[in-house]
């Protein structure tokens, strides 16, 4: 899990890849998987997570700039990530 989230690969498809129902499913496992880390181990997995999720926000910003809506939509689930992310 971790490999393949590090690898870069969406929720989405390692959802589809470790056959999980949603990518809700597969972001609730990465957690699970961070959980099993400490100390210096987690610290650069969470660095790593939050730089994932920084090149994201940038696309979303740029891609969806015309749709606001889109944008702000798209955003709060990259807060809820990071909250996630942080707990």
């Amino acid at each position: 899990m971790l490999a393949l989230r590090e690898g870069g690969s969406s929720f989405s498809a390692i959802a589809r890849r470790l056959e999980l129902h949603r990518a809700i499913d597969a972001h609730r496992s990465f957690l699970r998987a961070l959980g099993t880390h400490a100390g210096n181990d987690r610290q650069k997995l969470v660095e790593g997570e939050e730089e994932r999720l920084d090149r994201l926000e940038k696309r979303i910003r740029t891609r969806d700039a015309a749709d606001p809506e889109k944008v702000t939509r798209r955003l709060r689930g990259i807060d809820k990530l990071r909250e996630a992310l942080r707990q």
